[in-house]
């Protein structure tokens, strides 16, 4: 348990990263009270613009588990193997939780192109219609930014970058019309405690000396990059 205070002991990661964090998701949760689960989207969804629609949907992506993972392994499979294993296995586990939540236990929790009709705001051909509870992507990058948060902590304004940018990208997922503001307030809370049950439990341990995990992450970083590719023309063209 006391490893578990640690984790919030740290004054760079609860002044710049967990307080804006919670004050952002405190800010979502309560519009949606005040607005309900509809209007409360309908409001923010309304808020765009042609010229934002390009750099929204890419800015989607980096909540993307595939490309993320990618991402992640070229950047930190050389300095940092534990930091990147850590992550990976973050990746994956919130994903899992999230994907149980939306065919198990939500399954008939519909999109809002699918409830709402011609009241939604879409980009191109990226409509979704189902499993909208939780927003995966917005599990994605809460759980991601957390753990590099914490693991960068010492960095006190590269720790801020990402606790702007965690709600920025889940933001992205309203605006393309494919998750409610409680999908993604409820993503963004599934990420984070995901990340922190994880650093809780996992001892840290150092690989650097070991080839074995070297030459493993890189051949995962080809099957991720085809991965990536796949979904990428999938989901997003």
């Amino acid at each position: 348990m006391n490893k578990l205070f640690d984790i919030f002991r740290n004054r760079y990661f609860t002044a710049y990263f967990l307080l804006p964090l919670l004050l952002i998701w405190s800010v979502g949760a309560l519009l949606l009270l005040l607005n309900g689960y509809e209007q409360s989207f309908l409001k923010l969804n309304a808020l765009h613009h042609n010229w934002l629609d390009l750099p929204m949907m890419m800015l989607t992506m980096f909540a993307d588990a595939g490309f993320i993972s990618v991402l992640l392994i070229f950047l930190l499979i050389k300095k940092q193997p534990y930091q990147l294993v850590m992550l990976l296995i973050c990746v994956i586990l919130s994903g899992i939780a999230a994907q149980l939540l939306k065919h198990q236990v939500f399954d008939n929790w519909d999109r809002p192109p699918y409830l709402l009709k011609e009241h939604v705001h879409t980009v191109g051909k990226y409509v979704l219609n189902h499993h909208s509870f939780p927003s995966g992507h917005s599990t994605t990058v809460a759980a991601i930014f957390t753990m590099l948060a914490y693991f960068r902590k010492q960095y006190r304004w590269e720790v801020l970058m990402y606790a702007i940018l965690c709600p920025a990208i889940a933001f992205t997922r309203i605006y393309l019309g494919v998750h409610f503001l409680g999908d993604v307030v409820a993503g963004l809370a599934l990420g984070f405690l995901c990340s922190v049950i994880l650093l809780w439990l996992i001892k840290p341990f150092e690989l650097k000396s070991k080839p074995w995990v070297q030459i493993t992450l890189k051949i995962a970083s080809v099957v991720a990059a085809v991965i990536m590719l796949v979904e990428f023309f999938g989901k997003y063209l």
